[in-house]
């Protein structure tokens, strides 16, 4: 009976050693991940012309700065729809001030689901406002948000 009880001690203490190894070690790559990626700016679309729903986010990693669209990401099918940084607020933007003084991020590549964008490289944020969604062939504001 006493040799069974050493052994499972030591079973136990092997354990909680491995325990406390594998633990720090985790926490740490997390936090080397928290530190590779940072949000800027999030939210949610707001109507416009046409709704759009799921979340965006904006943020850094290295020295680029990306634009992601959530899983649950989901707006109407169009023939030219474009996301752009814009200097007006989400308020005050519609389909034909949309492009005016803003910046192109990209194509959309899909209507739904994730997606990451590169934003151009030295744009400054203090001078935008909102982030939109576009479809620039009929001038047409479909979503945008306020950076927050």
């Amino acid at each position: 009976m006493r040799k069974r009880a050493v052994i499972l001690s030591g079973i136990a203490a092997v354990a909680l050693t491995l325990g406390a190894v594998s633990a720090p070690a985790f926490a740490a790559d997390a936090a080397v991940v928290a530190k590779a990626a940072s949000v800027l700016f999030s939210g949610v679309w707001t109507k416009k012309s046409f709704k759009s729903s799921g979340t965006w986010e904006i943020f850094s990693e290295g020295d680029k700065t990306f634009v992601k669209l959530s899983a649950d990401f989901k707006t109407r099918k169009a023939p030219d729809l474009k996301i752009f940084l814009s200097p007006l607020a989400a308020k005050d933007v519609n389909g034909r001030n949309a492009t005016n003084g803003a910046v192109l991020i990209a194509p959309l590549t899909s209507r739904s689901g994730e997606q990451v964008y590169e934003i151009p490289e030295g744009v400054d944020f203090a001078n935008f406002k909102s982030v939109l969604i576009h479809c620039e062939a009929y001038a047409k504001l479909w979503s945008a948000a306020d950076l927050r």
